[in-house]
């Protein structure tokens, strides 16, 4: 059965709405007849797809989601590589222009607006074009911080199926797993609104941050781009995807040292351009590499990773200007970085509140920076030079 859906965004909607409503429903627009089968796709299969999210990665989501209202939170949402993605359950979204398939009386739920428009203005059609929800922004996860927007492209996989799909529609913050009527068809799960669906989680969403379908509706460069990004993601697979340089402490690291945190280091400095196997042993090979970044950075070549090496290693990357209240990846790194830095604990969780802004100033201050609690270029600067 579909869950009770909430969309704040439709609150400036609300005067249209009512409208609609004392007028009663627009005649429902009858889906076009369904083209004959596609030609086999060219992307990855299920089976390459579902081994590639088998594990998390990194999670990016600070917390965790339900499946339907009201249910034990379980499901991440994760980063590896090129992408995001979670493994849910599949509830319909019938919202958008009203069809034969979607409408007041298919759907009890049914909402004529979908978070994304088509180029003409009017909502997405759920019976025709296969799109995914993603969970309203909040404290736990900000899709747009991830460059995720309507159009995103993704690949869905569910049993044997793989559907590429774009980003069309906004769901409630706290629930996820939730795709249009005809991405249901697509992969073969029952597509009626109020009676279908999946249970279970057995459906896998992997976005492509940055690809892009224009307009939105256009299903046939989604797949496209989606099967393309997909090859590359499959391709991309290697031994440091599993691996989480999230730590609460970053301890020194030297010859004869094992586990996570070595192999955490041996990925950071293979990242950085230097060839280390990931094998959570301190060999003589990830010493030779440690001390190659450190001549790099500029800090003493002894082989050895201790803070300041750790503090550089995890800084590495763009410079955006981050304050209270930005969010996102790069917050993460920066809360990595303080927590090397300061060798102490800065929660790694994407939110620059204030205890981040705290340790930003702190930072500063033991640095002779300017104390703004304003991370921009000097600080990270300092960051990525391992001060």
């Amino acid at each position: 059965m579909r869950r009770v859906r909430f969309l704040p965004l439709l609150v400036g909607w609300i005067c249209c709405i009512a409208v609609v409503a004392f007028a009663g429903p627009a005649p429902a627009a009858t889906a076009p007849l369904r083209e004959a089968p596609a030609a086999p796709l060219a992307g990855p299969t299920a089976d390459q797809l579902r081994a590639r999210v088998q594990a998390c990665g990194t999670q990016l989501s600070n917390g965790l989601y339900s499946q339907d209202a009201g249910g034990s939170q379980t499901i991440p949402i994760c980063g590896k590589s090129s992408a995001v993605f979670w493994t849910a359950d599949f509830d319909i979204d019938c919202d958008g222009q009203r069809t034969t398939q979607c409408n007041e009386n298919t759907d009890p739920s049914f909402q004529p607006e979908t978070a994304w428009s088509q180029s003409n203005g009017q909502p997405l059609n759920s019976a025709t074009l296969p799109f995914i929800v993603v969970p309203l922004k909040s404290t736990k996860f900000d899709y747009s911080a991830h460059n995720i927007t309507g159009g995103t492209v993704a690949a869905v996989v569910y049993q044997n199926k793989v559907a590429y799909a774009v980003v069309g529609d906004l769901g409630p913050a706290a629930i996820i797993g939730e795709g249009s009527y005809e991405l249901a068809e697509q992969l073969g799960i029952n597509p009626n609104p109020a009676t279908g669906g999946v249970g279970g989680t057995v459906v896998s969403f992997i976005l492509f941050p940055g690809v892009k379908a224009s307009p939105i509706e256009d299903a046939a460069e989604a797949r496209a781009f989606g099967e393309t990004a997909a090859n590359q993601f499959v391709a991309a697979g290697g031994a440091c995807d599993d691996v989480s340089v999230d730590f609460t402490a970053y301890p020194q690291l030297q010859s004869g040292s094992t586990g996570a945190a070595v192999k955490a280091s041996q990925c950071l400095l293979t990242a950085a351009g230097h060839s280390v196997t990931p094998s959570g042993t301190y060999d003589a090979t990830t010493a030779s590499a440690a001390s190659a970044f450190q001549t790099a950075r500029g800090l003493p070549s002894n082989g050895v990773v201790d803070f300041h090496t750790w503090t550089a290693l995890l800084a590495r990357g763009d410079k955006p200007t981050l304050r209270n209240g930005s969010t996102g990846v790069a917050v993460r790194r920066l809360q990595r970085s303080l927590t090397a830095a300061l060798r102490r604990t800065v929660a790694i969780d994407g939110q620059f509140g204030t205890i981040t802004e705290q340790a930003v100033r702190d930072y500063q201050s033991s640095r002779s920076l300017g104390v703004d609690g304003v991370v921009g270029n000097l600080t990270w600067t300092a960051l990525q030079a391992g001060k």
